[in-house]
């Protein structure tokens, strides 16, 4: 295995199972061995035939269970915790894996009493303390992680720094600043050429609302670490308080720039731009914040503010109904908004070449139409899946009361004529393809999106993804097939 010949290591270690299988000790380490060469199939198969000869020896079964759990396997490596609980209920070792699975399930009341089961028989348990208190924290239940920092705090004697830097933050998000304040200012005093030090106390004094006193730390951390995104983000949220918004806004871009992973660059960027009255800027931001995190109901409902359309006075409409301008909003960005929140409605875009329309339900397209674009029924005419008079026919029959016929036609066809359903959706994909592709393709315009009635996914729907991909690949076909562009 060292030498390189992975498969060669694995069939060795497969092969001493042979000499020495009545080892629980000899098969455990060689599951170990596989799992960490990467073999975790085989290991897994070890494990279990570990487990049947073995059923009462709960090494295994804990073995298994951190598997399942470094594989991102966390249903499975909670039910064999939970299973080898049963039998062994005050297993620390089985309680944290239950815990850990429970926590990257989401499950985080669940996580926390496995973390205090172990308490109730070792309440000074420092690990389970800390992870508790964590857990605690997240839920809002400060007086509680407060109980568990100060359990650890007093058990290190105070020598803890992460420990005390814990229970500063947790005391400052409880409102005790005075306390916090303490604690986090003999960290840093400690650790006074770490950055973040700096930006945890200077996050308490901006929560005691020492405004002055929290730009200064936030500009000793940056001076420290010019790469903090964390005191970036707090000198931005610091010039938000006092109103100062393009200090803030100019802040937040930095803290997305080098945190682009994390939320809280571009939503507060938007909220900052939107105080500037950049809306089209804000509406950026906050479509990128709402990428990140789409169930987010703040950012959401700061997005909806800024889309919403406004009245001929200049103040908002309470109608969901928004609009804007392609050149400065782009449609891909639009779409994507739409699709991550999963509306129902038509997205109207105008230009000089015409009217455009895409029609969504719960966020998927369902059908669209463009200038020079065929509409669909002509589409499926000319394929002679349905005659010119059919065609009328079923129009007639299948308009809805809000006017959104051409979208249930594929789906109205494919009930009456299910052998055709291959043929119906392909030339309907075809068609959002094209129209979207002659979209995208305009330079200037507006748009504007109309909330409609939901009444359920239709037969033919089609991912906003997949097809702008789609897009994307028949884009790159057709530059590869251009002549280079001094032979044009």
């Amino acid at each position: 295995m060292e030498r390189g010949d992975r498969e060669g290591g694995r069939r060795a270690l497969l092969q001493s199972l042979k000499y020495g299988s009545d080892s629980f000790e000899t098969m455990v380490d060689v599951a170990s061995e596989l799992a960490f060469a990467g073999f975790t199939s085989d290991a897994e198969h070890v494990l279990r035939r570990t487990i049947q000869r073995f059923p009462r020896r709960a090494e295994a079964k804990i073995a298994l269970a951190r598997l399942f759990l470094e594989a991102g396997n966390d249903s499975n490596a909670l039910q064999v915790a939970i299973d080898a609980l049963r039998d062994r209920p005050r297993d620390y070792d089985l309680h944290a894996l239950a815990a850990a699975a429970n926590e990257q399930l989401g499950l985080l009341a669940e996580a926390s009493a496995h973390w205090a089961a172990i308490l109730a028989g070792d309440p000074d348990h420092q690990y389970a303390n800390l992870r508790l208190a964590s857990l605690l924290e997240r839920s809002g239940d400060f007086a509680g992680a407060v109980r568990c920092l100060r359990r650890v705090v007093d058990a290190t004697s105070g020598r803890d720094l992460d420990a005390l830097t814990s229970l500063g933050i947790v005391l400052s998000a409880d409102g005790q600043h005075e306390e916090a304040l303490a604690l986090l200012t003999r960290v840093a005093a400690a650790r006074p050429d770490l950055g973040s030090t700096h930006a945890d106390l200077a996050n308490a004094l901006l929560a005691a609302d020492r405004i002055e006193d929290a730009i200064a730390g936030f500009s000793e951390a940056l001076r420290i670490d010019p790469d903090s995104a964390q005191a970036y983000c707090g000198l931005g949220l610091s010039y938000q308080r006092i109103q100062r918004w393009h200090e803030a806004a100019e802040a937040f871009r930095t803290t997305e720039q080098l945190a682009p992973d994390q939320v809280t660059g571009p939503y507060n960027l938007g909220l900052a731009l939107a105080a500037l009255g950049e809306v089209e800027e804000a509406r950026a931001a906050l479509l990128r914040a709402a990428a990140l995190e789409p169930d987010d109901l703040e950012i959401r409902a700061a997005l909806q503010s800024l889309l919403a359309q406004p009245r001929n006075g200049g103040g908002p409409v309470a109608s969901p109904r928004f609009g804007g301008d392609v050149t400065s909003f782009a449609l891909p960005e639009v779409l994507e908004f739409l699709r991550l929140q999963k509306k129902t409605g038509s997205l109207v875009v105008s230009s000089r070449r015409g009217a455009a329309i895409v029609r969504l339900v719960r966020g998927q397209v369902t059908s669209a139409s463009a200038p020079g674009v065929k509409r669909l029924g002509e589409t499926l005419v000319e394929r002679r899946i349905v005659t010119a008079a059919a065609l009328e026919a079923l129009l007639a029959r299948q308009r809805t009361d809000d006017g959104e016929g051409a979208e249930a036609l594929g789906s109205v066809l494919l009930r009456e004529r299910p052998g055709h359903r291959d043929d119906l959706t392909r030339a309907v994909f075809q068609q959002v393809i094209d129209a979207l592709a002659e979209m995208l393709a305009w330079r200037e315009g507006a748009f504007s999106f109309h909330p409609g009635s939901d009444r359920g996914l239709p037969i033919i729907a089609f991912d906003l993804q997949n097809v702008m991909l789609e897009i994307m690949r028949l884009a790159d076909e057709s530059n590869a097939t251009l002549p280079p562009e001094e032979d044009r």
